[in-house]
């Protein structure tokens, strides 16, 4: 089923409802051959197992969230495209707050906390995250990326940042089906 979804996304099409068509259609640009690899290396396995302090001095970690369905949102500042995508995951936060969204901001504490105060983030913000991103969460899929896990946190899905440029790339909708899958709606 893995390798089927896989074979899917990177043949252009990800399916899903849309409360104005019954579905949607987003073509993506198609992955490099050592992208899709590095992908279907994250899908089908473990999360990896991280404690870090939020931007209000918490310790948050994926583990912790046992029975939820995880987004693992990986971004920084200087990514214009990670900045246009804080609507839509803020959005995403509010509507299903069973889902448990986790950001890693490769920024420091201090820019992070200077950023929120101009801008809403109605997520978890773990700051100074940047050799989380580019470690064990792969630095090859660059920024923004974004991992699913499931409530027996499994990585179900990965999106590297190649899968953003579509402009039909539709972050709510995508996000949106995966969530209700993994919550079985």
């Amino acid at each position: 089923m893995r390798k089927l979804f896989s074979i899917l996304l990177s043949c252009i099409l990800i399916v899903g409802l849309n409360a104005q068509d019954d579905f949607f259609l987003v073509e993506l640009e198609p992955r490099t051959p050592e992208v899709e690899d590095l992908v279907q290396s994250f899908e089908g396995t473990s999360v990896v197992p991280i404690m870090a302090s939020d931007l209000d001095g918490n310790q948050v970690s994926v583990l912790d969230q046992r029975d939820k369905v995880v987004l693992l949102w990986f971004w920084k500042l200087e990514c214009e495209m990670c900045i246009q995508k804080i609507s839509v995951l803020n959005r995403l936060q509010q509507e299903f707050p069973n889902l448990k969204i986790i950001s890693y901001a490769a920024n420091t504490k201090a820019e992070m906390q200077t950023f929120a105060e101009q801008t809403a983030l109605h997520f978890t913000v773990i700051p100074n995250a940047g050799m989380i991103a580019e470690g064990p969460y792969s630095g090859e899929l660059g920024y923004p990326k974004m991992f699913f896990v499931d409530k027996q946190q499994i990585i179900k899905w990965v999106f590297p940042s190649k899968d953003f440029l579509s402009p039909k790339f539709d972050l709510y909708n995508i996000v949106k089906t995966l969530y209700m899958q993994l919550e079985g709606k």
